[in-house]
């Protein structure tokens, strides 16, 4: 069944920040999107929704708008980003770092977890092995506990849990 992509603000069941028409305006002034430009419209938006999944997952500043609304954005007492009041609307940083994130889920094979050669869960000197802490060979799904670091810095100026950014708050 194909993915409907709900971007409606402050919709009850949002589930992007943008539509597909957006991206595709976004990415038209990128490069190296063949993988974009290869994918069907149902692909692409799988790939928004998972994105904004994944950007869900974050703490950001700030309260939502409404109790209804499905998404955490929009947001009021965010404060000012570069004297520009992000309350009440969708950040254009954050629209970025979810057309950025799902170009990223559709060229990335998730089906493997990646190996993070600095997590070695044992090292030995006589016939010399090494086991990492994740089994490059392990077919379970890959997870995206970490953002890739382009869209982290997107995000960075929007939230808590992502390294912290530039926003004066109101009030504080």
């Amino acid at each position: 069944m194909a993915v409907v992509i709900d971007a409606t603000l402050g919709g009850a069941n949002s589930n992007s920040y943008v539509t597909l028409a957006e991206a595709d305006t976004f990415f038209e002034a990128r490069l190296y999107i063949d993988v974009w430009d290869d994918s069907t419209d149902d692909s692409k938006n799988r790939a928004l929704v998972m994105a904004t999944r994944r950007i869900e997952q974050e703490t950001y500043y700030g309260d939502r708008e409404t109790s209804t609304q499905a998404l955490k954005f929009p947001r009021i007492n965010i404060g000012y980003l570069d004297g520009i009041l992000l309350d009440g609307g969708i950040p254009e940083l954050l629209k970025e770092a979810q057309c950025e994130l799902a170009l990223y889920m559709l060229s990335t094979d998730m089906s493997k977890p990646s190996v993070d050669t600095s997590a070695i869960q044992e090292a030995r000197v006589g016939s010399i092995a090494v086991k990492y802490a994740v089994d490059k060979n392990d077919n379970t799904s890959q997870s995206f506990d970490t953002l890739p670091p382009f869209v982290e810095s997107l995000l960075s100026e929007l939230s808590q849990t992502v390294s912290s950014g530039g926003v004066t708050y109101v009030g504080r």
